[in-house]
């Protein structure tokens, strides 16, 4: 059985030896940190606007409790302004990417949480996990991805 696939009434053989367009495009350094950074900006948006039923929906309910004005803390907004001053030389600054495998594991583990201890509904955390859980696969692929895929740079002629 072969390994490769055609589109119908197409003509187009697909041998699945070229790269993905689409992932070779996420996963350019600049594309993701400014995916990183709308993600955090997006997370932020929701903390100003959590009463409004469309980022979150507070039942117009308040956060109680000693320490509740943290739960809404907006700490995205340094996280997303990081990425934006990383984003102008990505190669100057590759420790930056760990940061965000810090910030989407923390995410997604925070995400499980909420699943696991039902205090948000499901339909609440398809989204965000799916979104955070492909940014986490890419800055994975990022950070620990074959080097070999890696284009090399040119060298200078001595």
């Amino acid at each position: 059985m072969s390994d490769d696939f055609q589109a119908p009434g197409t003509g187009v053989k697909y041998t699945y030896d070229e790269p993905n367009a689409i992932l070779q495009f996420l996963r350019q350094p600049r594309i993701l940190l400014l995916l990183l950074a709308a993600w955090s900006i997006i997370g932020v948006l929701a903390e100003a606007f959590a009463n409004n039923g469309f980022f979150a929906d507070l039942d117009n309910q308040d956060i109680d409790g000693l320490l509740g004005g943290l739960a809404l803390g907006w700490e995205g907004v340094p996280l997303a302004a990081l990425y934006i001053y990383c984003f102008r030389n990505p190669s100057r600054y590759p420790r930056i990417f760990w940061l965000a495998l810090i910030h989407m594991g923390s995410l997604s583990l925070s995400l499980l949480y909420h699943l696991v201890t039902g205090d948000v509904p499901i339909a609440s955390i398809i989204v965000p996990a799916g979104v955070t859980g492909g940014l986490l696969a890419l800055v994975c692929i990022h950070l620990f991805g074959n080097e070999d895929e890696e284009e090399e740079e040119p060298r200078r002629a001595a």
